[in-house]
Parts: structure tokens; C-alpha cells; sequence
């Protein structure tokens, strides 16, 4: 705790690229933040997102030397920042701190395994439907009956990156849900029950 630095970003502020010395591990006290990275063709790009009371990143303890993607607030956030090597060393010499590491690395496998199996579709408005589900599982709060609300403003533009479409096609699925009562999209914050959309 000593070792910990406590900050507040805005929204849009660049934490790190990808390829910068990969040497602080952040924790998210407040906000959303979205990781990126694009393939060599500049074609495909990997999203994710952090939300509050989430380390990262996980990926490269003890091997990697550089950021393997550039992390961006989504929304105003305050992070902790700890350094990569006072992290590595907790986790070398205390079990608990190791068994949860552990725990939360093998959560991310199975969460970007399952989310690549169900965005890797030819429709563009299924990708939009299971972007929308990402969301919900990122960032949501179950609320009654089943009900996933956003807490964050999430605009029609961070929906089509994450689907892969364009905004006009994210926008016409959700005016498509909202018209069928299986959405609400308001002040760019989405409600739903994901039971709904997947039928």
C-alpha cells in the first residue's frame, strides 16, 4: 500500500500504448477503461474493458517486457498504479496474493474464449446483439428480473467497434431492440435482459 500511487484521469486519456515498457500495473477504482489492440494488417482489432475493481494487465507477468495493448478511459477515472516488479514479487512470495492471481487470469481466458466464439459470426447484427451481451457482462449491474443495466455512456460508435460494424448498422439494431421492447437505450446508457436479446 505504501508502494501504491492513487490517480485521476479524464475521459479519452491514453494510460499506455501499445509497445510502451510494460512497468506499472493499474487497479480501477472508479470508471471504465477499453484496451485495443490492432493486428499487423490493421484490419481486426482486440477490445476489452476494465471496469471498477479490476487489475490489469495480466498478460505478461514474468515475460513481457512492453504493453501488449493501448489502455484508453472510457470514462473519467481514478486508478492505483503499482509497479510490474513490486507486483511480481508479491505474487513470488505470498500465496494468496498468487492464488488470486491465478483465480482472475484463468476468469480472462475464459471470458475472451467464450466472447471470441460468439462474435466470430458472418452477421453484422448478431455481432451487434453479442457486443451488447459483452457489455452487460464487462460493465453491467444485474438489477431485478434478469434486468443488465450500463451504468456507463456507451455511444453507438464504441458499440460498432466492438461488433465490427459501422455506427449506422449499430444504430439500426438498437433502434430494431428498442422498437421490440427488448432494449432501452437512454442517455447513452443501455438496459436490457440479456435473455431477451439472445431470443
Amino acid at each position: 500500500m505504501t508502494q501504491m500511487q492513487v490517480k485521476t484521469y479524464p475521459k479519452g486519456q491514453v494510460l499506455f500504448d501499445y509497445g510502451d515498457s510494460r512497468d506499472r500495473f493499474y487497479f480501477v477504482i472508479k470508471g471504465v477503461i477499453r484496451l485495443e489492440r490492432l493486428d499487423e494488417t490493421g484490419n481486426f482489432t482486440f477490445i476489452n474493458y476494465v471496469k471498477t475493481q479490476t487489475g490489469f494487465p495480466y498478460r505478461g507477468l514474468y515475460s513481457g517486457q512492453e504493453y501488449p495493448y493501448t489502455a484508453t478511459a472510457l470514462t473519467p477515472i481514478t486508478v492505483a498504479l503499482l509497479s510490474m516488479s513490486t507486483l511480481e514479487q508479491l505474487i513470488a512470495t505470498n500465496p494468496q496474493v498468487t492464488k488470486q492471481v491465478l483465480r482472475q487470469m484463468s476468469f480472462l481466458i475464459d471470458r475472451t474464449e467464450t466472447r471470441l466464439q460468439k462474435l466470430v459470426t458472418s452477421s453484422a447484427a448478431n455481432r451487434v446483439v453479442q457486443a451488447l451481451i459483452v457489455f452487460g457482462t464487462d460493465m453491467g449491474e444485474l438489477g431485478e428480473n434478469g434486468q443488465v443495466t450500463i451504468p456507463y455512456p456507451i455511444t453507438l460508435i464504441e458499440l460498432a467497434r466492438l461488433s465490427g460494424t459501422t455506427r449506422e448498422t449499430a444504430g439500426q439494431v438498437v433502434s430494431k431492440l428498442e422498437a421490440a421492447g427488448k432494449l432501452r437505450y437512454q442517455k447513452k446508457r443501455f438496459c436490457f435482459n440479456p435473455v431477451d436479446l439472445k431470443g
